[in-house]
């Protein structure tokens, strides 16, 4: 018998409507589609904006240098699942970013003159870069270990899931220093870059779950999440830079460290709590939640064992990071057959995430907004 694509009608044989369902019924597919936009500060060793006060010698005289980035992102993201079995859906992530900047600023202090050191950054950083393009393409599988999923309720009002994703290095990598790429300036390219991807495939497990019940008459949702991931080690580009050594000169410096070296990502520990209440029944969820992520310090293997020193970890700086954001989201369902409107059954999905304030370290703390809308279909 030949495969067609029927609109989805499940849910019309199960007690609720949740939309946080880890895994779909056999043969069903879920495609969706969804428009985020993030804006943030990088975060410092006290959780406030910007790598502070670092002391920097020129010619015999000390600068002290505060340094600022900010970054925006307009990302559009396809994903597709698919239910292989009851009990296990495959995933795969497709991001694009459509607009992707990063401004940066600094201040100095010194009692002389600052031009020579404001003149050595602005070419090594300069203030504005962008980007576009294909992000790092993330493909996985869920599975039912215990329970029963909230989409097919019975007797068991819980649900354990084992996961396991791969995310590959799709998104532009640093490019490759070379001493006559560079601009009308002189400045070499590799410095305007602004890179969507590290280049390293990660590996990530995860263990997550449910509880639901019904209260007065609306499905309330208890959802869970933790996880490891793991980066591959790689040769990646360096980027390249003068704060580290007693040297301004990109070819000396690229001498030092080398053309290639070899980079690991601190492995990561990832949890996550999100709340869900029935608003509107079969009709309207919302839900409250927080997730945090901490890593482990990075490893650079190159030609300096003094820059492997400084790219981990400096004064005031540390690839060591925490991130902890907290969100709201708002579903509107329109996928039971005898409520429908229109001829395809769909989910809309609004959401605002934010990060918390002394919980974010050494990284971005971001803002951001977004919706989805998500369809179902099945193949017989």
């Amino acid at each position: 018998m030949g495969k067609k694509l029927f609109p989805f009608y499940f849910l019309l044989f199960t007690y609720s409507l949740a939309q946080t369902h880890f895994t779909i019924p056999q043969n069903v597919w879920r495609i969706s589609l969804q428009q985020k936009i993030a804006r943030g500060n990088w975060k410092g060793h006290d959780g406030k904006n910007g790598w502070k006060d670092f002391t920097y010698q020129l010619n015999g005289t000390d600068f002290t240098v505060t340094q600022e980035w900010k970054r925006s992102k307009t990302t559009q993201t396809f994903l597709i699942e698919y239910g292989f079995t009851d009990r296990s859906t495959f995933v795969l992530n497709i991001p694009k970013l459509n607009k992707y900047e990063q401004t940066h600023s600094w201040s100095i202090s010194s009692d002389s003159l600052i031009t020579p050191m404001d003149d050595l950054l602005n070419q090594y950083y300069p203030k504005l870069k962008s980007n576009s393009g294909l992000g790092n393409v993330t493909m996985g599988m869920n599975v039912l270990i215990l329970g029963n999923p909230a989409w097919r309720g019975g007797k068991n009002k819980y649900s354990l899931y084992g996961g396991i994703d791969a995310t590959f290095p799709f998104g532009e990598r640093l490019k490759k220093y070379y001493p006559k790429d560079v601009d009308d300036n002189g400045i070499p390219n590799q410095f305007k870059q602004l890179p969507i991807s590290n280049g390293l495939t990660q590996w990530r497990g995860r263990v997550f779950g449910e509880l639901y019940r019904k209260m007065w008459g609306r499905l309330i949702n208890v959802n869970w999440s933790i996880g490891l991931s793991s980066s591959s080690r790689d040769i990646i580009n360096p980027p390249y830079s003068f704060l580290w050594i007693q040297e301004t000169g990109i070819d000396s410096i690229s001498k030092v460290i080398g053309n290639a070296v070899l980079f690991e990502q601190g492995g990561q520990v990832l949890g996550a709590i999100q709340g869900q209440m029935e608003l509107w029944p079969q009709r309207m969820f919302f839900s409250v939640g927080m997730d945090w992520m901490a890593s482990g310090r990075d490893k650079y293997f190159s030609g300096s064992a003094d820059w492997n020193s400084w790219m981990v970890s400096r004064k005031n700086y540390d690839t060591k990071k925490t991130r902890t954001t907290q969100f709201i989201k708002l579903n509107f369902l329109n996928v039971d057959p005898f409520k429908q409107f229109g001829p395809v059954p769909f989910e809309l999905e609004l959401g605002l995430r934010w990060y918390v304030p002394f919980l974010t370290y050494h990284t971005f703390g971001y803002t951001s907004s977004w919706i989805r809308i998500s369809s179902y279909f099945q193949a017989w």
